[in-house]
């Protein structure tokens, strides 16, 4: 389990996900610079979630933003969140998922080709440069059940996936299409739905993009992280 030991307290643990080295591409921090029209990108660049259309709005809840599928919430981007080919991405999420309705795209773009949804409570889809990969992992995304998915591409020739919940490793029953690895380039510009279509039907309550670096996020700078995340949201 990553993590495994930490005993600091909610309110001891001061680490900040800044401090990592790696790349912040974006960071919607929860309970700050967030309202039912934009949540501020707290990493510094700028890529602010923002939805003018007030029937596209979720509501702000417990500091994150509650997404209606029905309602084809979504929030476009200031800026692309833009990954290329053969470097690392790290991506924190913290969510609840309230039905499967809907295909559950929590992040993507104006095209099919990459994006990163929920499809059922065992299945998780992630396309990059028009590539799938697919894994089944046994009931791990119930809806109704607060959790942190962290997913990581491991920078370099391979594209290597690697999948966790809530700071533990999570083993995938199978991967139909392709091998598990992608080295494909990816672009977000949205939350809550892919080519405003598939929208989220839940709690996003925070985010955090890494990226672009030729050198993988540290397994310690990870388990930070996930701690970090655990602690605040009390998984």
């Amino acid at each position: 389990m990553l993590g495994l030991g930490n005993t600091i307290s909610k309110v001891a643990y001061q680490w900040s996900p800044k401090s990592v080295s790696a790349t912040m591409k974006l960071w919607l921090r929860n309970g700050v610079g967030i309202s039912a029209a934009r949540w501020y990108d707290q990493s510094g660049n700028g890529n602010n979630a923002a939805q003018t259309t007030s029937g596209n709005q979720g509501s702000v809840v417990d500091g994150g933003l509650d997404l209606e599928g029905s309602n084809e919430d979504q929030y476009p981007l200031t800026s692309d969140v833009v990954i290329s080919a053969k470097r690392n991405i790290t991506i924190f999420l913290v969510m609840k998922i309230e039905s499967y309705d809907s295909q559950n795209s929590a992040l993507g773009t104006g095209t099919t080709d990459d994006f990163l949804e929920f499809q059922t409570a065992e299945r998780i889809r992630l396309k990059m440069d028009g590539t799938d990969i697919l894994q089944y992992a046994s009931g791990t995304f119930a809806a109704a059940e607060k959790m942190l998915i962290t997913i990581e591409r491991i920078a370099g020739n391979d594209g290597t996936i690697r999948l966790y919940k809530n700071g533990s490793s999570v083993s995938v029953d199978s991967t139909p299409t392709g091998d598990g690895n992608n080295t494909g380039a990816i672009t977000f510009d949205r939350i809550g739905s892919r080519n405003s279509d598939r929208f989220f039907d839940g709690i996003i309550y925070e985010l955090i993009v890494y990226g672009n670096d030729t050198e993988d996020l540290s397994s310690t700078d990870i388990s930070k992280v996930n701690d970090y995340l655990k602690n605040k949201h009390n998984i």
